[in-house]
Formats: C-alpha cells, sequence, structure tokens
C-alpha cells in the first residue's frame, strides 16, 4: 500500500487551466496549451500522457479524432469524467485508454503525436522518442514540451535546456519551431523519412537559448524581488503581532494587577463592614441605655414639676430663695 509520500502527485493541469489554482498560474497554462493546441496539425492525433483530458478535449471541440493514452488509471478516470460532460459530437471524436507508451498497440497513424511534460520524467527518453515517432505518418509532426531549465519535483529525472533535447528529437526529425513559453520549453518536430545522427546546437540556436536565458532569469529576479517583498510584509507582521502579543501580556498584567488590588480593597471593605457592624451594635445598646436614663430624667422631672406645684414645694422653693439672699447679704458686710 502507497504512503501518502510515496504517492505520484496529481497532474493538476485541468484545474490550472480554468483558474482553480490561481489567475495568475492559469494564465501560464493556458498560454502553454494554446501552443500546444495551434502546433497541432491534421486530424488524427495521438496524445502520449493525456492526464485528464484537458488537450484532447479542445482538440475534439475543433472536430480532430483523437486518441489519449496515459499509464495513470486515475488520470484516464478523470479524462473519461471530462469527457462525459462534452457533447456527443465532442465524445466521439475521442478514445481514451490507460496504456503505456512503450507497449502500446495500434495499427492506426498520426498526423501529430503529443508529448508534453513526458520526457522529464523518463530516465532513458530516446526510447520514448522513437517509439513516438514510430506512429506518426511520413512527415507527421512531434509536438513536445519540456520544464525549462531546474524544475526539481521528486518524479522528475532529468533537467532540460537545449542541447539534450535537440539530441534526443533531432535523430527522429527536423526542429521546425523552437518556443519559450515561461519556465517551458516547447519544439515542432517533422519527421524524417529514416533516422539520422543528432546535430549539435547552431549558433541561432545559441542566440535564441541567451535570449531565453535572459528572460527565464529575469522571470526568476522578479520572484525573488517579490518573495523579498513578501517576507519583509511578513517580517513587519510579525513585528506586529509580536507588539500585539506584547501589549496583550502587558494588559493582562495589569488586569491581574488589578484584580489583586481589587480582591484586596474587598478584603479592607469587608473588614470595615464588620467594624461598622460592631460599632452599630454597641450604639444601639447605648441608644438603648440612654433612652432608659432620658426616660427616667423625664419622670423625675414630671415629679418635680408637680412637687414645684404644690403648696408645700412653693414653701419651699421660697424658703431656699431666702437661704440664698442672706447669703448674698452676709458676702457683702464681709
Amino acid at each position: 500500500m502507497q504512503t501518502k509520500q510515496m504517492m505520484r502527485p496529481k497532474d493538476e493541469i485541468r484545474a490550472a487551466y480554468y483558474d482553480q489554482l490561481g489567475v495568475a498560474f492559469g494564465k501560464k497554462v493556458r498560454s502553454r496549451v494554446h501552443w500546444i493546441i495551434r502546433e497541432t496539425k491534421g486530424s488524427q492525433i495521438l496524445d502520449i500522457g493525456c492526464s485528464g483530458g484537458l488537450v484532447p478535449i479542445l482538440l475534439g471541440r475543433e472536430g480532430k479524432q483523437v486518441v489519449g493514452i496515459d499509464v495513470s488509471p486515475e488520470a484516464i478516470e478523470e479524462a473519461t469524467a471530462a469527457l462525459g460532460e462534452e457533447a456527443h459530437s465532442v465524445q466521439e471524436l475521442i478514445h481514451l485508454e490507460e496504456a503505456n507508451l512503450m507497449t502500446f498497440q495500434t495499427s492506426q497513424r498520426f498526423d501529430t503525436v503529443l508529448m508534453t511534460e513526458v520526457l522529464e520524467h523518463i530516465g532513458e527518453p530516446e526510447r520514448f522518442v522513437e517509439k513516438a515517432c514510430s506512429f506518426l505518418k511520413p512527415g507527421g509532426r512531434l509536438v513536445v514540451t519540456v520544464p525549462f531549465g531546474v524544475n526539481d519535483y521528486a518524479d522528475h529525472k532529468r533537467t532540460y535546456y537545449l542541447q539534450h533535447l535537440l539530441e534526443q528529437l533531432t535523430p527522429y526529425g527536423t526542429i521546425e519551431q523552437l518556443e519559450r513559453i515561461d519556465k517551458w520549453l516547447g519544439v515542432t518536430l517533422t519527421l524524417h523519412p529514416e533516422k539520422q545522427p543528432s546535430r549539435p546546437v547552431t549558433e541561432q540556436e545559441v542566440s535564441w537559448l541567451e535570449t531565453a536565458f535572459e528572460a527565464v532569469e529575469r522571470l526568476h529576479l522578479t520572484e525573488i524581488v517579490r518573495l523579498k517583498q513578501l517576507n519583509k510584509k511578513w517580517e513587519l507582521k510579525q513585528q506586529k503581532q509580536q507588539d500585539i502579543e506584547q501589549e496583550q501580556a502587558e494588559l493582562v498584567s495589569e488586569r491581574d494587577q488589578l484584580t489583586r488590588q481589587l480582591a484586596e480593597k474587598e478584603d479592607e471593605i469587608e473588614l470595615l463592614t464588620q467594624q461598622y457592624q460592631m460599632v452599630l451594635e454597641r450604639y444601639e445598646g447605648a441608644l438603648v441605655s440612654n433612652l432608659d436614663v432620658l426616660e427616667a430624667n423625664a419622670e423625675w422631672k414630671s415629679k418635680y414639676r408637680s412637687l414645684a406645684n404644690s403648696k408645700l414645694g412653693k414653701i419651699v422653693i421660697r424658703y431656699w430663695k431666702f437661704r440664698r439672699n442672706v447669703k448674698k447679704r452676709r458676702a457683702r458686710r464681709r
């Protein structure tokens, strides 16, 4: 059973073509796919490594008869499902088959054979090129695309520039078209009647290659600048995040301090409440005692008034007034 790490990565060219993997990437993929479509000549086409069936379906919509093969059963399943959504007039022009190119058999010969993003996956690509050319009609066309330059995916077995590709292709045909499509290299080949020795790169192709190198290098430099800008934004965002976290930590610390102060105040309030309760209880006790004294005092005042208003009380009051007057006279004589 294959683990997740061992499973072959899924080719998502269909999703990319329809911008499901991003608009910018979709634009690049469409440029490459449309170049392949334009370079496909004749009415009978063989697509080797047809993946999810995008190119066969696009060619079928143009009325071309297409046989699409792929070694991956998942790819053929996806391609068949996509074809099922097409009009019947397109479906009847396209045949999809799970097959390995090296064991694929058919008596049919084709006007164009497509082998796009295949060779970089092959350890011995010369055999694949020879087998692909065997399905061409005399003077037929082979259309090949490969990643241009370093493209180190796990299932890529080689890096292509130009020399190796020409060494593999020129024995079987004449190079008619050489195109750099973003970071891909596209070659159109017209079949030789017989196999010939491979030829070296010409001065014109070296000049073309240098131009292509410059263009790709500028793409890389642009990407480096973009990544640096993204990294700077990320660093600023990280700094902002750190500032926010620091501010949050300070706020948490301040909250904890206020919580402690609040707890202390609550303890003080509780103590004051207890003390107030004690004072209140004492005050209530004293008030009750004072009320008793006041009541007794009022009672004595009442009795005193009653006594003072009596005949005896009036005599006593006059007596004491007389005594005070006598004391005052004696005091003056001295």
